[in-house]
């Protein structure tokens, strides 16, 4: 094959290799006022808040946000467990949002603030799956599947976390404001699909007090497969910004363009 052809093509490999992404953004929520679902996937799930009334709280939305936070999605966070008699949570239910362990993998990421660091805190809770929650100072991830990494953390101050989970590799990836960890939970197949999935709390109840969340989520985002180092350094250096987002795009387009203008080079060959 001559020079003139091998050269181009392998920069069209090359440029597109740079442009590919492995992961996809199923599920994104801003909490501008809502727990609706803003990724634009065919099916959209949206959680239901819970609502003020006897022995239980609604969430509020507030406009406290990590610093430098890109505010052209996520305006607001997510605030959980303002009064220490009554409970707070969102409900995303047993849909398909519940079937993302077993033989799969995927991610999530989000900021969060502990306004105190006592007692357990449950921040995303999968019921019979995987629970994420503070307890005390450390933040730790819970799953019959064992092997399970942990963190500490600071009451007071935004931490950005993602959690990461291949069940066919059987390994874990921790990532606390952009510092990953990755430890194998035993053999493959471990992991198994959750009831449902609750945020704020450890389930829907208004006797769940001792278990709810008391601070604010930023920014939850929900991916099929596992974020790449370089993913979860650019969402902790972005606050507010996903993977692949609009802003991607142009990317894209960029590197094609760059790959458009090297294919009408003259050939070295």
């Amino acid at each position: 094959m001559s020079t003139k052809i091998i050269i181009p093509l392998t920069l069209l490999a090359f440029g597109a290799g740079l442009c590919a992404n492995t992961v996809v953004l199923t599920h994104r929520y801003n909490f501008n006022g809502n727990a609706n679902d803003f990724a634009g996937a065919t099916i959209k799930l949206n959680g239901a808040l819970s609502s003020a009334g006897t022995n239980l709280e609604a969430p509020l939305f507030t406009t406290d946000r990590p610093d430098g936070a890109y505010t052209g999605f996520a305006s607001k966070s997510i605030e959980f467990g303002m009064s220490e008699n009554t409970a707070s949570w969102i409900n995303f239910g047993n849909g398909p949002q519940a079937k993302i362990f077993d033989a799969k993998a995927g991610s999530f990421s989000y900021w969060f603030k502990a306004d105190q660091d006592s007692g357990n805190q449950e921040l995303v809770s999968n019921i019979g799956g995987m629970r994420t929650r503070i307890s005390g100072d450390e933040l730790q991830v819970l799953s019959a599947a064992g092997g399970v990494p942990s963190a500490m953390v600071t009451a007071g101050a935004w931490h950005h976390l993602v959690i990461g989970w291949d069940d066919v590799s059987s390994q874990w990836t921790l990532a606390l404001d952009g510092n990953i960890q990755k430890q194998a939970f035993g053999t493959p197949g471990g992991l198994t699909d959750p009831a449902r999935l609750i945020v704020g709390n450890f389930e829907e109840s208004a006797n769940k007090v001792a278990t709810q969340f008391n601070g604010h989520i930023y920014d939850l985002q929900i991916y099929d497969g596992v974020l790449s180092d370089l993913d979860i350094d650019t969402l902790y250096t972005n606050p507010g910004r996903a993977i692949p987002e609009s802003g991607s795009f142009a990317l894209i387009a960029g590197c094609l363009g760059l790959v458009s203008v090297m294919l009408r080079r003259p050939s070295l060959g």
